[in-house]
């Protein structure tokens, strides 16, 4: 008998040895056993994952002489006809040969027929995608609605390729790459059943270069058992994969973090001269940096994902720094791109490699630093923090005014000057401003001030983040004072464009143009309407003639003549100004 494949030896006969697939193998035992067939499936994921075994898997399921079973018993007639591929009622079709109308016209046509043995026909299509957009559109209606006894199953590696008008119409199932553990017991297991000697590193190299793709990884045990004889090891994979030794490696990554470039470009020669591709060489360095990174951070990933942990890889592993590692597997990356489009991919890496030694460098020089940076950061933080907290301290900052009396004077005692900006805002809200203002006008701002905001919302959404931190507190026929809790809202809303968007609209809802003044609320408590300033004038004045009243008839007349209280108290506020005697 002829040699077979260990891809084909080993294909999986019953969904228990469809390994690293539990969650559609599950799916489908689960419906087989309900009797919830579904008439389409699309199975869909990387190559070598075991779409087509499923696919056949299931038919013998659905089909087998002592079924429908959650398992195929691989004994009956039925379940070896399909897996010889005998089947009358079991049609596997490859899309890539395959792909235009006629084909797909000439299925359509025998679908209809019932099946000649089996309980379905069942239609396997591989690499769906291939067909073409008229092939789809006679499929259609087809694998919509088919007989009752037909069951198809599309598999494809790109389907996103496919029409969403067919992935619509099937059960999809998505199949994953196979885990790294998952393809080493599996090569294990078949080593000791052929009993072939193997190294563990050997069964690593292979479950790693396969990617995730079981089929992948039996192919190529298959060839270095074939160069190898019975003695797998890591150095007959190495030669029959075209992989550079982890030696030259580890003196490339020494080369770069030592910033030697003659190292680097004696080894890449080295390396070029005995037949390495550089986009192989590229990739390996690759991925010796990162075993080094994964035995620095996680010692026990590193161990599963097989990475070498002797001697050697140990104290280079302990002489690069992690950030010098991400710095160099970073710049790496970015070029591993680029290098199959380049015209001359030799220069190409030794100049990657260089700028990776470089900027490699820099990162130890900046990982040096910066705990003295950070540092420094801290104590700015903590003095900007004490600064704001200083600026909104509450009116502590203001001046306190002393009238004398007898001596007919104002004394003004200052102690701590208020920030300049607030200064500057209690310039601009005037007397003359103030005096204009009247309840109506304030009572016709708020009535409206909830269609303002939803308006500017709608016309500019961070002109409204800014404009809803503040509340009308003042008005007059011309001008809207609004009052900020927050120093950075109420700056932003004074500036343009935002002040003239907000204007617009007040005047839109109002029908009136209306120009906008901000103040903060700390301001504005010091600076008050001229209506709020005289009530506080007369109710501190009665407090004081009724006061006098008491003392002395004829001081009291003296006070309510002074016209120096009522000053005091109209600049300053009642709460700032004590009335002393001498």
């Amino acid at each position: 008998m002829s040699y077979r494949a260990l891809y084909r030896v080993w294909r999986s006969q019953r969904f228990e040895d469809l390994v690293g697939q539990e969650h559609v193998t599950r799916t489908l035992q689960n419906a087989i056993m309900e009797q919830q067939l579904s008439h389409a499936y699309l199975f869909s994921g990387p190559r070598g994952t075991g779409k087509t075994s499923a696919a056949k898997i299931f038919a013998k399921a659905v089909n087998c002489e002592n079924g429908p079973a959650a398992e195929p018993c691989n004994q009956c007639e039925m379940c070896r006809q399909i897996t010889d591929g005998s089947s009358m009622d079991v049609f596997e079709m490859d899309a890539a040969s395959n792909r235009g109308v006629d084909e797909i016209r000439d299925l359509r046509d025998k679908v209809k027929y019932a099946p000649t043995e089996a309980r379905y026909k069942v239609y396997i299509i591989d690499e769906v995608h291939m067909l073409t957009t008229e092939a789809f559109n006679a499929l259609l209606k087809t694998l919509e609605e088919p007989p009752p006894h037909v069951i198809f199953i599309l598999a494809t590696t790109e389907p996103h390729k496919l029409l969403p008008t067919i992935i619509s119409r099937c059960q999809r199932f998505s199949f994953r790459r196979i885990s790294f553990e998952v393809i080493v017991k599996r090569l294990q297991l078949i080593c000791d059943t052929n009993q072939i000697r193997y190294e563990d590193q050997a069964l690593f190299t292979l479950a790693r270069t396969a990617d995730g793709g079981m089929r992948d990884a039996l192919s190529l045990l298959d060839q270095t058992i074939a160069f190898g004889g019975e003695d797998l090891t890591e150095e007959v994979v190495r030669l029959v994969l075209g992989i550079v030794s982890k030696e030259m490696m580890y003196q490339l990554v020494h080369g770069i973090h030592e910033q030697d470039p003659s190292l680097i470009l004696q080894l890449l020669d080295q390396l070029s001269a005995e037949g390495n591709e550089p986009d192989r060489i590229l990739y390996d360095l690759v991925y010796t940096c990162r075993d080094l990174l994964l035995i620095q951070t996680a010692p026990k990933v590193a161990k599963l994902q097989g990475a070498e942990q002797n001697g050697p890889t140990e104290e280079l592993a302990k002489k690069v720094t992690t950030a010098r590692l991400q710095a160099i597997l970073d710049s790496l990356l970015q070029d591993q791109p680029h290098l199959k489009h380049v015209s001359n991919p030799r220069i190409f890496l030794e100049m990657s490699l260089l700028r990776a030694m470089n900027e490699g460098a820099s990162s130890d020089r900046d990982t040096g630093s910066s705990s003295q940076e950070i540092q420094l950061l801290h104590q700015k933080i903590e003095q900007l923090e004490k600064i704001v907290d200083r600026l909104v301290r509450p009116s502590d900052d203001q001046a306190q005014v002393i009238v004398n009396r007898d001596s007919s004077s104002i004394e003004v005692a200052p102690r701590k000057s208020p920030p300049r900006s607030s200064i500057q805002r209690g310039k601009k809200l005037s007397s003359q401003l103030l005096a204009k203002t009247s309840p109506k006008a304030l009572q016709k701002i708020q009535q409206s001030w909830g269609d303002i905001l939803h308006k500017v919302r709608n016309e500019r959404v961070t002109v409204h983040a800014w404009l809803v931190n503040g509340e009308p507190v003042a008005a007059t026929d011309q001008v809207v004072i609004l009052a900020f809790k927050t120093e950075i809202h109420c700056e932003t809303t004074e500036r343009q464009p935002n002040r003239g968007i907000i204007e617009q609209v007040i005047s839109q809802i109002l029908q009136h143009t209306y120009q906008i003044q901000t103040v903060m609320w700390s301001d504005w408590e010091l600076v008050q309407p001229e209506e709020e300033q005289k009530s506080s004038s007369e109710m501190v004045e009665d407090r004081v003639v009724s006061k006098r009243q008491e003392e002395s008839p004829n001081q009291m007349d003296s006070v309510r003549d002074s016209s120096i209280v009522d000053q005091a108290i109209t600049i300053f506020g009642k709460d700032l100004v004590q009335i002393k005697k001498d």
